[in-house]
């Protein structure tokens, strides 16, 4: 039932995105069943996990030699609702090797201030590391650096994934192995150096192959392969310092500078479904509402651009 609500909702949403491509309005009938569908997983199909006994685990076995790492970050904030995320990725299709959970050590009391609902999800496999406090930047920033040599995927810590959501990151790994591979991106229409202000969604038939001219949207799913970003990456002070808030630019940045391609989805697809009263924590209204997105960007320019790119 999960996959059959969340097909509809896609379909939904493609219908949507085509009627407003063609200057016409969207329907109330369906902005109502999409409604009707958020609702579903945020009541109706959390109680029903929440009263469940047992959870699929993590996959031990590797994919063509190499792990499927699921990499995420939490803050205080989101802490009580991250296991439905958790859940959600115990439940793909194609099971990842890892799922491990980054929290700033600064922000909690040790592992036993943690949610019940979380500490528990570790029996299936979830891993809860304690690290510095990078923002967003967590999600990556160690996983990165201790599996060199497998495949990471990055997940946000407010989000119902589709359970195949790695089957179809991977799928398109296999077809372009040395691409980042994402479910959403943003098209840079006026150019790398244009602001990400202008930058748009695809349009609903645009392929996003091998491109150099999108930025990946990094928590609806996006898959790195090894090697895929340059090493500046993990320079703790140009992050903090120039793009602390974004680490969908940083990452979109340093993979340009190691002249690494993106590929996306053949079939556009929505954002994922977000659990309830976590949009008012989002970066995003940081960095959209308030224009870091342009700041940040600006900073790399700034500062890498006079470095071959």
């Amino acid at each position: 039932m999960y996959s059959i609500i969340y097909s509809i909702y896609f379909f939904i949403k493609r219908r949507q995105k085509k009627l407003i491509e063609n200057g016409k309005k969207t329907s109330s009938l369906y902005n109502n069943i999409i409604g009707y569908i958020e609702a579903y997983y945020n009541i109706y199909w959390v109680k029903k996990i929440s009263r469940k006994q047992k959870f699929n685990s993590v996959n031990n076995k590797s994919y063509d030699d190499k792990k499927i790492i699921a990499s995420l970050t939490s803050f205080p904030k989101r802490i009580n609702t991250v296991w439905i995320t958790i859940v959600t990725l115990l439940n793909q299709t194609v099971k990842p090797n890892k799922i491990i959970l980054w929290l700033a050590e600064e922000q909690f009391d040790g592992i036993e201030s943690l949610p019940k609902n979380l500490l528990d999800l570790q029996k299936y496999g979830l891993e809860i590391r304690f690290c510095d406090d990078l923002r967003s930047h967590k999600k990556y920033y160690f996983a990165m650096q201790e599996y060199t040599e497998d495949i990471v995927i990055l997940f946000d810590d407010d989000m119902f994934y589709p359970k195949n959501t790695i089957k179809k990151l991977y799928e398109l790994y296999k077809k372009f192995p040395s691409d980042i591979c994402a479910i959403n991106t943003q098209v840079m229409c006026d150019g790398f150096e244009s602001m990400p202000s202008v930058w748009r969604n695809p349009y609903i038939n645009e392929k996003i192959i091998n491109s150099d001219k999108v930025q990946v949207y990094t928590g609806s799913g996006s898959l790195f392969p090894p090697h895929a970003l340059d090493l500046e990456v993990f320079n703790k002070e140009a992050i903090l310092n120039l793009c602390p808030y974004a680490d969908d630019l940083w990452l979109t940045f340093m993979a340009y500078r190691n002249k690494t391609k993106i590929s996306s989805l053949s079939k556009w697809r929505s954002f994922p479904i977000t659990i309830y009263n976590t949009e008012k924590n989002s970066l995003w209204y940081i960095n959209s509402e308030e224009g870091q997105n342009d700041k940040q960007w600006s900073n790399l320019l700034n500062r890498y651009n006079k470095e071959a790119l």
